[in-house]
C-alpha cells in the first residue's frame, strides 16, 4: 500500500491573512511551506491598467503555482517517506484558487474570451495531472473586513486600492468554488475534504485547530 504525507491549500480571498495562516500552520504542524509566488512587477502593471495586464499575469501565476504543486507532489511521494524532515506540505492557495481570480477577470471583462479559452485549456491540462491536497482550509472573512487589513499591510502596488465590490465579487466566487469541491465536480476535487474557518477577528486562537489536524493525521506532538 502506497502511504502519502498531507497536502494542505489555504485558502481566502485578498487580506484573509492566508500567508501568515498558512506560515503558522506549517511552523506548528512541521510542514513545509510553499508561499504563494508573488510577482511584485505584474502585479504593479495590473493595478495600472488591468485590462492590458490581466492575462499575462494570471499566466504567469498559473504556471508558477503548477510547478509549486508538483514540488509539494514530490515532497509527499511515497520515496521520500522517512528521508525528508517535513511531516507534510502546506500551499498558500492552489491551482483552482487562482481560478477564482482569473475567472473574475474574464467577467470583469480584463480577461478577453480568446485569452480565458487559452487559460482553460492550460488549467484543465494541469488540474488533469493535479495530486490534490488532503485538505483546503478555506479563511472565511467578511470583505469589508479584508479591505481593513489590505490598508493596514499597505503594500506598494496595492495603493491604488482594492475596490470593496471585487473582494465582494472574490468571497462568491470563492464560496462557488467549495460548493464545486464538496459536491465531487472535479475529478481532483473527490474525497477532498473542506474546512471553513471563520476569520474575521484579529488574533485568534489557532491552537485547536492546530491539535485537531494532529489528531486527523495522526501526528504525535514533536515539542
Amino acid at each position: 500500500m502506497t502511504h502519502y504525507k498531507p497536502i494542505i491549500w489555504v485558502e481566502g480571498i485578498i487580506g484573509a491573512g492566508k500567508s501568515t495562516f498558512a506560515k503558522y500552520l506549517a511552523e506548528k504542524l512541521e510542514f513545509r511551506l510553499l508561499s504563494e509566488p508573488v510577482n511584485a512587477d505584474f502585479l504593479t502593471l495590473f493595478y495600472e491598467n488591468p485590462k492590458r495586464w490581466a492575462f499575462p499575469m494570471q499566466i504567469d501565476l498559473l504556471h508558477r503555482r503548477y510547478a509549486i504543486q508538483k514540488l509539494a507532489a514530490y515532497e509527499v511521494s511515497a520515496n521520500l517517506i522517512g528521508s525528508s524532515k517535513y511531516r507534510g506540505c502546506v500551499l498558500d492557495r492552489g491551482l483552482p484558487g487562482d481560478r477564482v481570480f482569473a475567472k473574475l477577470h474574464m467577467l470583469e471583462g480584463n480577461i478577453s474570451e480568446l485569452e480565458w479559452q487559452t487559460y482553460q485549456r492550460a488549467y484543465e491540462a494541469m488540474t488533469s495531472s493535479l495530486y490534490p491536497p488532503s485538505l483546503v482550509l478555506y479563511l472565511d472573512v467578511e470583505p469589508k473586513t479584508a479591505l481593513a487589513r489590505v490598508k493596514e499591510r499597505d503594500r506598494t502596488f496595492e495603493r491604488g486600492g482594492v475596490p470593496l465590490e471585487y473582494l465582494i465579487k472574490l468571497h462568491r466566487g470563492y464560496l462557488d468554488l467549495l460548493v464545486e469541491i464538496e459536491s465531487g465536480q472535479h475529478a481532483w476535487s473527490r474525497g477532498m475534504d473542506v474546512m471553513r474557518i471563520p476569520w474575521n477577528f484579529d488574533f485568534q486562537p489557532i491552537e485547536p485547530l492546530i491539535e485537531q489536524l494532529r489528531r486527523k493525521f495522526d501526528f504525535k506532538v514533536i515539542e
